[in-house]
């Protein structure tokens, strides 16, 4: 994994397994959420969980 600060946003190089595995860790902080509504993720913490997941599921079902 690379990280990089450019003109202040954050760019990240993965390899394919690091990208598969924040692909499922994104999943499981999602179920977890879910399978506890008492304890709900905020707002901003989901859209971003879930625009990481589509855009690493898009991305995986191209190569």
């Amino acid at each position: 994994m690379r990280i990089t600060q450019y003109d202040g946003q954050f760019l990240m190089a993965l390899s394919a397994q690091e990208a598969s595995r924040l692909m499922d860790t994104c999943a499981v902080v999602v179920l977890a959420a879910d399978a506890e509504p008492a304890v709900p993720l905020p707002v901003e913490m989901t859209s971003l969980l879930a625009d990481l997941l589509e855009g690493l599921r898009s991305q995986a079902s191209v190569e």
